[in-house]
């Protein structure tokens, strides 16, 4: 089954593969103002299709966009070169935001975790009343 997020298109362009930057792909300006792209230092992940112009099978991939809105193609889609020409679907943007360490729960967190994870007779005693 295909990806359920490949059934909607946001954007559709044709690209040209830059001959000098490593086979990085630049989204069109036009393209990057309807979208409402601007240049970001922890730019978006996209999901894309893309594939030789009008001809061949799409290739589905999720790209890491550059500061200036370019990205690179994956080193898995074979007989695309420097100079050709690209038809491009941007089907998702996705936030790269980095993941934090798990906060220590505190106040009624804590209580709910320590009830929760409390173990069955892991309670002793410990006092014995010894009579001499």
């Amino acid at each position: 089954m295909a990806h359920p997020h490949l059934a909607q298109t946001r954007a559709q362009f044709q690209a040209r593969v830059h001959r000098t930057k490593n086979r990085l792909v630049a989204i069109p300006a036009a393209v990057q103002r309807e979208l409402g792209l601007e240049r970001r230092r922890d730019n978006y992940l996209a999901l894309v299709s893309i594939r030789r112009a009008r001809a061949g099978r799409w290739n589905h991939h999720y790209v890491k966009l550059t500061y200036d809105n370019e990205f690179a193609i994956p080193a898995d889609v074979t007989g695309i070169g420097p100079g050709d020409e690209l038809e491009v679907k941007i089907h998702r943007f996705i936030d790269d935001v980095s993941v934090g360490a798990a906060a220590a729960p505190s106040g009624a967190d804590l209580l709910i975790w320590r009830a929760r994870n409390a173990q069955a007779g892991g309670r002793t005693e410990q006092s014995a009343s010894t009579n001499t």
